[in-house]
């Protein structure tokens, strides 16, 4: 990773760096290291079986600050590397949100072409009945394509549900899962800077997804200083998903974030009965239909 960084990051000043450090109120607040500490659910009794752990990091200054070392559970983070069914989930979800928009007209719908160009018989030609037949130049099309069509269908829960924990596995073995104790923590008034030096100093590379529990606990700084960065980005964590799993480089969880995607994951692990549900197009046309207006950023050329 170290041979990825990039050349566009700006090196802030002393000055600069000094401003981020942090404030005597807000280290008297903090946490014991054992106050951090989790009691798996139904943890693998199995003695082959490792427990993998994380630091828990501060986002106060540029600098890393651990505060603590977490257990995760093996059935998320250690589970098996199933690329066939990560591969599956990832073509899916670019499929799915592919709309054909182009309309071929046909020899109906072209206009003009309303007179027999000639003779039936006697010209020594074929025979015609509209010049807007699919042999000539201005024709109208035979077989054309007929949008607006869509690929859309849906994969079982199951496969999304393993492909989800198989991403998160190879994240956690390639050391791109951090964890946090607050997205919330970021100062006020940070800017792309601040979120550079952090980066290039925590080595988390090109991109970095920051994960919270849910939208109403997102605040701080760390929404206005993303907002400047293309490349960094903010998502609660019911939008979770492995193609952007797999897009971001570094994948920046908040502690409350973790144990909330844990508590669901194992929740549809264990449960009873099949976990499959009905899915019919019609309920999720509309939103389909709208993400074609909401791929272009206004301000923003678009990150692949």
């Amino acid at each position: 990773r170290m041979l990825l960084r990039p050349c566009w990051r700006v090196v802030a000043q002393s000055a600069t760096r000094s401003a981020w450090t942090t404030t005597p109120e807000a280290a008297t607040d903090r946490k014991t290291p054992e106050e951090y500490q989790r009691t798996l659910w139904r943890p693998p009794t199995s003695p082959f079986v490792q427990t993998p752990q994380a630091w828990v990091s501060t986002l106060h200054s540029v600098q890393d600050e651990r505060v603590s070392l977490i257990d995760l559970h093996p059935s998320i983070f250690r589970a098996p590397p199933r690329v066939d069914l990560l591969h599956r989930n990832l073509v899916w979800q670019q499929v799915y949100r592919n709309v054909q928009m182009t309309k071929q007209l046909s020899k109906a719908e072209m206009p003009g072409g309303g007179k027999k160009p000639w003779p039936q018989k006697k010209t020594g030609r074929a025979h015609v009945g509209s010049i807007r037949s699919p042999q000539f130049i201005r024709g109208g099309f035979a077989n054309g394509v007929r949008g607006p069509r869509t690929w859309f269908y849906m994969l079982p829960d199951s496969i999304r549900l393993q492909g989800l924990c198989v991403a998160l596995s190879l994240k956690y073995a390639q050391s791109d899962v951090q964890v946090v104790e607050s997205l919330g923590a970021v100062p006020e008034g940070a800017d792309a800077t601040f979120l550079h030096d952090m980066a290039e100093t925590r080595n988390w590379g090109y991109s970095v997804l920051f994960v919270d529990a849910g939208e109403e606990t997102m605040s701080g700084g760390l929404l206005e200083a993303c907002d400047s960065v293309p490349s960094f980005n903010v998502m609660p964590l019911f939008g979770l998903n492995c193609y952007s799993l797999m897009k971001y480089n570094t994948i920046v969880f908040s502690l409350p974030a973790l144990e909330l995607l844990e508590e669901r994951l194992l929740r549809q692990l264990h449960t009873a009965g099949p976990a499959n549900k009905k899915y019919r197009y019609i309920d999720y046309k509309d939103a389909i239909l709208e993400q074609e207006d909401k791929r272009e950023h206004p301000k923003f050329a678009p990150y692949v």
